[in-house]
């Protein structure tokens, strides 16, 4: 009898939900990406069973809340391994507040590395020389992405990632 109870106790102790380590940690910045007075909105998240293995997300928004662009990735490779939550949450406050330049800033067609674009060199340099908003964030270790501001058509759309150490 006593071992039937205590292979019923076993049993039941591993059926019981298990406790893990959540990462939810959310922060948010306002920014003029879209015009030089806008009111936009970043928000940067982390989502997963523990910051070391969280997604992160980085979201911008027009002030009345319409959605222009995203970017999501592991948090490891923005950050490094071993993220605690009080860390991950300093980083994303960091994270949210973005460099807004303008694309004329960007490097020529002819300094550009391989890979460095998705855009065909003709609309690269149409961007670049209608001097339209462009915001900077961290894509990974010294990486970072540059989305430009479209007004004519209300969207964001990707101008190039580059290394950290060769901007500005």
């Amino acid at each position: 009898m006593r071992r039937m109870l205590l292979l019923l106790l076993l049993a039941l102790s591993a059926c019981a939900p298990r406790q893990t380590a959540q990462c939810d940690v959310s922060t948010r910045s306002n920014v003029a990406f879209t015009a030089p007075s806008a009111h936009d909105t970043v928000t940067t998240r982390a989502i997963g069973p523990s910051c070391a293995e969280a997604v992160a997300l980085y979201a911008v928004r027009e002030a009345d809340g319409h959605l222009i662009w995203t970017w999501a990735g592991p948090l490891r490779q923005l950050y490094g391994d071993g993220a605690t939550r009080e860390a991950s949450e300093a980083f994303l406050q960091q994270w949210a507040r973005p460099t807004i330049l303008t694309t004329n800033t960007a490097p020529t067609w002819a300094r550009l590395a391989p890979g460095q674009t998705t855009l065909d060199r003709l609309t690269y340099e149409d961007i670049r020389a209608r001097n339209l908003p462009m915001l900077c964030h961290l894509s990974g270790t010294a990486r970072e992405v540059c989305a430009f501001w479209e007004p004519a058509a209300g969207v964001a759309g990707l101008y190039l990632e580059r290394n950290v150490e060769t901007t500005r």
